[in-house]
């Protein structure tokens, strides 16, 4: 990675502190300098910066090719309050990357040929943006652009390849990081090095999530702490799982409506918190508090002079907060804190949704901020300054003894080491439904792996309705149980299974049990996105980023490191492109040669879900919640034709002593010649690990799928297990 920085006659360099988007700029340095009559080179073992003395333009080369990655036109231009830097085009060359737009809205995972600007919008109904300025490039190199001020990608659009912020005549610089690969895989590691790793959530975050939208004030069945009992028995009761009690705006005291209300429990709703706190605890059940930006000057300790200069057109003014307030940003923890997440209270609160700080675009760009600056730099920085102040300043120093699970309707590079984002209200149509898809993938692309949706659409506000029983079963119960956060919301029809007809609740229940079942391989997949950035829903181009189509069937993808997924978007046959190497359906074993596009059929409740060949998938016992999981037992399904290998990861789900290493770590590995699974013995421990599996195997050729007899392993030893038919027992 090299960071180039250009200031213009009469300025000086922006400190490194200037923005906190990188997390360290103390990076060890191993380069040798050659200054030569035509250029300057700053060369290390892998890589090779040529900088021209006349025009100061940049090449980006590998040490070992004869072809650079990269080369400026001229070096970086100030023009007016723009400043800009020109790269010469390469026609062969692919762009993606650069977060998301609104309501994560993407018609293609493919940025060639376009002109995209990634900022915080203007009208309130642009929301949730993913304002993160990387984008990476088929030919194996990331760019990361570091600053805050209005951005603007140009990727071959009428020949232009360029980059370029606007001050609007403050003081902004052009500063880059050229992140070289050569695999996208290698790029997006050393980003989330640069910018900082995924913030791990608990465990239960990854379980089914459901909400009392559509129960306020205005619903026959008004929520309140015996609707949610009554309400998550029924779904117990009809086999289905939860994890994550979802709770919209009636938690709240002083009316529980959504703008008329406070931060603190309702004492006649809830009329014992912490009593409620030991049910949900009794019943593996863990909940997250909401807050709307509309009640903030409602609510306790709040001071006018925390709100922006005055603004008439700004909806719910005297709500507006200047995130760069440093007051303002204690009081916004502290009155959480305060109210519910004390640990002395003993109060429910596991999770924050911080709702609406993505509608004070009206803010004029020339308005001078708390900081000394304007808004125009800080306004794409404003999702940054609320998961830091919530988590880095709030949560972590003090005495709660989990892990932080902070979402907000929006976000900014950087920030993923403290929180994540879900994509707002979004609607209950197909277009939709492709977008989140795209939109997924291009948050793991930008270092946000634990990127959450409103499952099944929102709402249609044309319409008034939410999805329908077809739309509920391909979106809400199937390809949401294959992203990271499974949390079915919105308006309209319930999107609680139990209410919906006989398909739908067959539905969930199919893949409620596939994803519970799969916690293992999913929750492993998680400590990788935290430990190295991979995402957990990984676009097919990240691992062929050579091939045409793995750019163009962008709404298929790898979940985890060996299955593939494919949402019906519309229902019936699909295309789906089949990369190289043997494929197994997961419902049947049915086997399919790669390297082709074949038609797969989906029937509402069969989404093709494939795994590849080699693959080895460590699975659990269904339960109704993932702190019921028996981690005694444990099926491995070994997949034939390949060799492969899967790293378990386990911790104690829920606190941060994984981060000191309190963890255990199991590889398991198969070797196709010998068809041979060996399970090495477990690295490492944590409190509450168990000492011993009773180990289930399944073994998938394509002529049968046999299982072995249970057998009880120590965790601590080395087992090797030979899956020849003579081990099998049908």
């Amino acid at each position: 990675m090299v960071r180039l920085q250009t200031a213009h006659d009469g300025e000086t360099f922006l400190s490194d502190d200037h923005y906190e988007m990188v997390q360290t700029h103390a990076w060890p340095d191993a380069v040798n300098i050659e200054a030569g009559d035509d250029q300057v080179i700053l060369a290390s073992p892998v890589l090779e910066v040529a900088i021209d003395r006349e025009t100061l333009a940049a090449t980006f080369s590998l040490t070992d090719a004869s072809t650079p990655l990269l080369r400026e036109q001229a070096g970086a231009r100030r023009e007016d309050d723009v400043r800009i830097v020109r790269f010469e085009s390469n026609e062969a060359e692919r762009f993606t990357g650069l977060g998301h737009g609104y309501f994560a809205r993407a018609a293609s995972l493919e940025l060639t040929n376009t002109v995209v600007e990634r900022n915080y919008g203007r009208r309130p109904i642009e929301q949730a943006p993913l304002i993160v300025p990387f984008y990476l490039s088929s030919l194996g190199y990331g760019v990361f652009l570091n600053s805050t001020f209005p951005n603007r990608f140009a990727f071959r659009a009428e020949g232009d390849y360029s980059m370029a912020i606007d001050t609007h005549g403050f003081v902004g610089q052009m500063d880059y990081f050229f992140i070289a690969g050569p695999g996208l895989v290698e790029v997006l590691d050393r980003y989330t090095q640069l910018t900082g790793r995924p913030r791990l959530p608990m465990k239960a975050m990854f379980g089914l999530q459901l909400s009392d939208k559509g129960h306020d004030h205005t619903s026959p069945t008004p929520s309140d702490e015996s609707w949610w009992k009554a309400k998550i028995t029924e779904h117990r009761a009809a086999g289905l799982p939860l994890d994550h009690v979802v709770n919209d705006n009636r938690w709240r005291a002083a009316g529980g409506k959504r703008c008329e209300s406070k931060i603190e429990w309702d004492a006649e709703r809830y009329p014992d918190p912490a009593a409620w706190k030991r049910w949900l605890d009794d019943h593996g059940l863990v909940s997250t508090l909401d807050f709307n930006r509309c009640i903030a000057s409602l609510s306790d300790g709040w001071s006018p002079a925390f709100n922006l200069p005055p603004i008439d057109n700004i909806e719910f003014a005297d709500s507006a907060p200047d995130l760069t307030s440093a007051p303002f940003r204690a009081w916004f923890w502290h009155i959480f804190y305060e109210k519910s997440l004390d640990p002395s209270l003993a109060f429910p609160g596991d999770a924050l949704w911080i709702d609406e700080f993505d509608e004070q675009g009206a803010a004029p760009l020339d308005i001078m901020l708390a900081n000394g600056r304007s808004s125009a730099e800080m306004r794409n920085y404003w999702f940054f300054l609320i998961a830091k102040a919530l988590v880095a300043d709030g949560w972590d120093p003090s005495d709660i003894d989990q892990r932080p699970f902070v979402w907000v309707r929006g976000m900014t590079a950087g920030a993923q080491r403290y929180a994540t984002l879900w994509s707002g209200d979004i609607k209950p149509n197909a277009e939709d439904m492709a977008a989140q898809v795209r939109g997924m993938q291009l948050a793991g692309l930008a270092g946000f792996p634990y990127w959450g949706h409103d499952a099944g659409g929102f709402y249609d506000w044309d319409q008034g309705v939410g999805p329908d029983e077809s739309l509920y079963q391909r979106w809400a119960m199937a390809y949401a149980s294959f992203a990271p956060i499974w949390k079915p919301h919105g308006m309209g029809q319930s999107r609680w299974p139990a209410d919906r007809n006989d398909d739908s609740q067959a539905s969930a229940l199919t893949y409620a049990r596939l994803r519970y079942e799969l916690m293992p391989y999913l929750y492993s997949a998680a400590h990788e996105a935290a430990e190295t950035g991979m995402p957990m829903a990984r676009p097919m181009l990240l691992e062929h980023q050579g091939v045409d189509q793995a750019w163009e069937h962008d709404l298929q993808y790898f979940f985890g490191p060996d299955l593939l997924v494919a949402p019906a978007i519309q229902g019936g046959p699909q295309q789906v492109w089949l990369p190289p190497g043997a494929w197994y359906s997961l419902w049947d074993g049915r086997h399919h040669r790669g390297d082709q596009v074949v038609k797969l059929h989906d029937d509402g409740d069969r989404m093709p879900i494939l795994a590849r060949s080699g693959a080895i998938l460590p699975k659990r016992e269904y339960a109704q919640s993932t702190a019921f999981i028996d981690k005694t037992r444990l099926h491995i399904d070994v997949y034939a034709g390949a060799d492969g290998a899967f790293r378990l990861v386990e911790d104690d789900d829920h606190t941060e002593a994984y981060r000191t290493g309190e963890r255990q770590v199991t590889w398991l590995r198969y070797d196709d010649d010998r068809q041979e699974l060996t399970i090495e013995a477990a690295a490492g421990s944590y409190d509450g690990a168990p000492t011993h599996r009773d180990v289930t195997i399944t073994f998938i050729t394509p002529e049968h799928s046999r299982t072995l007899p249970t057998r009880r392993i120590p965790v601590s030893r080395t087992e090797r297990i030979v899956l020849t038919p003579g081990n099998i027992a049908d």
